[in-house]
């Protein structure tokens, strides 16, 4: 279900007034996860499974942890919740897995004989029971063995359902090719499957449950159906922000109350969301598009400005999708931590990514680059982990080698970003003029510069025509033309007025106030002026089709 869409304005309405009618934690927790669920079985209700099957390993998993040990039926009926979800997952289409095919392209195998329909009983049927003996069999172990048995299990389990969805025909193709060029011939296994939307983010979200309730920064949560409705709550499910338990499971504790001034504050955060993503993303993507879906010929001006495009729609499209989900969990009464913080006014590219999809940097550096550790060791150890943790950021983005490298191109400017500063701690004079306004301006040209080209590397998949853009990119060919845009004068003047927009509106936000912030204070009798002109932006500015947010795809 999109933001955007009749349909969430529906489920929103019926959510705010139940609110209002339940006045008990445990029924508002029902309410809140059963719309949770619709908000993404819409999409499609067979994938709820996946996020049922996580959420009970890790439930289990963190109190085991945590030193609580579930009776045999408790057990039970934990694996038969799973069971269910399982059998959920695979029943629609039982006649079409017996011959290794599911309808409507949604999950087919390219191998001939497969027959996976009593291959999945088999590992049903295993699950069911393996769960409960394994789950008593850690019990025996020493506390430290038992603590890193459930938290093996629970990662393995979580990154095994991410890995075989988003990077089993990834890793696939990549084997053939191997083999290929070592001379060996492999035919390839490909999986023709609908990527589960969001399936990267609530599995970093259950990770963190889990990893933090091993660090002993939680307590193991008791109730099955609070750690089922923060791992689904669907205002950030499907793109973020990536919550960690400690931001909202606190909120559980009490009834959700809708209150008057939350509500007002959250419709102007949601409000301004949905105009970045409508008026200003849906309206520049297409000048992108235009030129990055096929850049062959194109000369190095429209790949300058393509990019750019590209690098406002992007930021548009993501930080409008969390600034409606930040705004209707502020009217829902929880208030969900920052996700952007003007990334584009970055004076370097450590600034940027304290200032970018801040959930995940965040995320990546508690639990993969400190584990990893960190600057604690000598020089070249701090470089390799933040190579290792950029490149597997990369790849979270997707199952593709353009994202690999992406990560790989950013962990390589943040070594030379932190090789810079030890550098200009020992030349002081440099380091005066780059903190003057002329030498901030230029720190934040260069850095701007190195953003653009990750977008270029981020955006264009093609490797052929990733190393024709790049060429084009860093070598300016002298051709001023911007015709080879192949848009119509309407849509090509559409794209630039919104984007310029953009400029205006994003600088003001920053060197002023945020606007949702602007909103929240303007007089009263303003507002129905204001709303109005919105409105009448929104009526006329709406696109054809629902266009869905860039990052559903991860």
């Amino acid at each position: 279900m999109l933001f955007q869409t009749p349909e969430f304005l529906v489920l929103l309405t019926t959510v705010l007034f139940a609110l209002a009618v339940i006045r008990s934690p445990r029924p508002q927790h029902l309410m809140l996860t059963a719309a949770s669920f619709v908000f993404y079985g819409w999409w499609d209700v067979r994938f709820l499974s996946l996020i049922v099957v996580s959420t009970v390993i890790d439930y289990a998993a963190a109190l085991g942890m945590g030193g609580v040990k579930l009776s045999a039926r408790e057990r039970v009926k934990l694996s038969l919740v799973a069971l269910a979800a399982v059998v959920v997952f695979l029943v629609p289409n039982w006649p079409a897995l017996q011959h290794g095919h599911w309808s409507g392209n949604w999950l087919e195998l390219i191998e001939p004989g497969w027959t996976g329909g009593w291959s999945a009983v088999a590992g049903m049927a295993v699950f069911a029971m393996l769960g409960p003996a394994l789950y008593g069999a850690y019990f025996r172990l020493s506390e430290t063995g038992r603590r890193k048995a459930f938290l093996v299990t629970s990662v393995a389990a979580n990154l095994g359902l991410l890995g075989f969805f988003k990077y089993f025909n990834f890793a696939s193709t990549s084997m053939v090719g191997l083999a290929g060029s070592l001379g060996f011939q492999i035919d390839p296994v490909v999986l023709k499957v609908a990527l589960p939307v969001g399936i990267s983010f609530y599995t970093f979200q259950t990770m963190s449950y889990t990893i933090d309730a091993y660090r002993g920064d939680i307590v193991p949560e008791r109730s099955l159906l609070k750690v089922m409705l923060f791992v689904s709550y669907f205002p950030q499910l499907v793109a973020g922000p990536i919550i960690r338990p400690q931001q909202f499971m606190p909120s559980l504790d009490a009834p959700w109350v809708v209150r008057a001034n939350q509500v007002r504050s959250g419709f102007h955060l949601a409000l301004v969301g949905l105009c970045k993503k409508v008026l200003i993303a849906d309206s520049v993507g297409p000048l992108a598009d235009a030129v990055l879906a096929d850049p062959s010929g194109q000369a190095t001006i429209a790949i300058w400005l393509a990019t750019a495009m590209f690098a406002v729609q992007i930021y548009c499209d993501f930080s409008g999708y969390t600034d409606i989900a930040r705004g209707v969990s502020r009217i829902l009464g929880v208030e969900i931590p920052l996700n952007f913080d003007f990334p584009y006014f970055s004076t370097s590219i450590i600034d940027f990514w304290r200032r970018w999809h801040i959930s995940l940097s965040s995320w990546l550096r508690d639990y993969l680059y400190i584990p990893l550790g960190g600057n604690r060791g000598s020089v070249g150890r701090t470089y390799f982990n933040l190579m290792a943790t950029m490149t597997l950021g990369g790849l979270w983005h997707g199952a593709a080698w353009n994202f690999v490298i992406w990560g790989m191109y950013q962990g390589a400017l943040l070594c030379i970003n932190r090789l810079l500063r030890a550098w200009l701690g020992r030349h002081e004079g440099v380091d005066r003029f780059l903190s003057s306004r002329p030498g901030t301006v230029l720190r934040w040209a260069v850095t701007a510069y190195f953003w653009m080209l990750g977008w270029l590397i981020f955006r264009v998949s093609n490797f052929e025509d990733l190393m024709y853009c790049l060429k084009k990119f860093v070598l300016f060919d002298g051709r001023l033309s911007g015709s080879a845009l192949g848009l119509g004068g309407t849509q090509f003047a559409t794209g630039l007025l919104a984007a310029a927009a953009f400029v205006v509106l994003h600088s003001m936000g920053w060197f002023g106030r945020r606007w949702g912030d602007r909103l929240d204070a303007m007089p009263r009798w303003l507002g129905p002026i204001i709303y109005g002109a919105i409105g009448m932006a929104l009526f006329f500015g709406w696109p054809k089709t629902d266009a869905p947010f860039i990052y559903f795809q991860f």
